[in-house]
């Protein structure tokens, strides 16, 4: 009998640490978090945005999430690379084989922002969580949740 008990407890601790169920209850958290977080942040500059996309030639969503001053910055980037072309393209006139150079490889520091901006992100995020007992808890729900997703996926059998 206590065999049996041991069994049932170990499938209930087995099916709790499931991969895939565990990484719907890290979105589930972190989705919680940023909700909050937002709700309780002054700083609109300082919001976090989600986005699902999908890459080019690929069929698979992708999550991502950045604080609203990087997305300005990289739309602020693109108009500004978009109208260096079209000014380049007028006065090449098709000249130039290579076509203008619009600035695309060097767009990796608008995309990571200035790091003194990024520090003011990084110190309001732990300003506003420590303000709040509530989103404190939310951020060690989800690293717990992480940390057992890593584990539970150790052994391969993270699908």
């Amino acid at each position: 009998m206590a065999m049996g008990l041991l069994s049932a407890l170990g499938a209930t601790v087995h099916a709790a640490d499931n991969p895939n169920k565990l990484r719907s209850e890290m979105a589930k958290a972190e989705q919680e978090y940023i909700t909050l977080y937002n709700k309780l942040n002054t700083e609109r500059q300082f919001d976090i945005v989600c986005r699902t996309d999908r890459p080019t030639g690929s069929s698979i969503s992708v999550r991502t999430c950045q604080p609203r001053y990087m997305l300005r910055a990289v739309e602020t980037a693109a108009t500004e690379r978009m109208q260096s072309a079209v000014s380049a393209a007028g006065s090449t006139g098709g000249a130039n084989a290579n076509g203008p150079d619009v600035g695309a490889a060097s767009g990796g520091g608008v995309v990571s922002g200035p790091a003194d901006k990024l520090q003011a992100f990084r110190q309001n995020v732990l300003d506003v969580q420590q303000q709040n007992s509530e989103l404190m808890e939310l951020g060690k729900k989800r690293d717990d949740l992480q940390k057992r997703f890593n584990e539970a996926s150790k052994g391969g059998n993270s699908q």
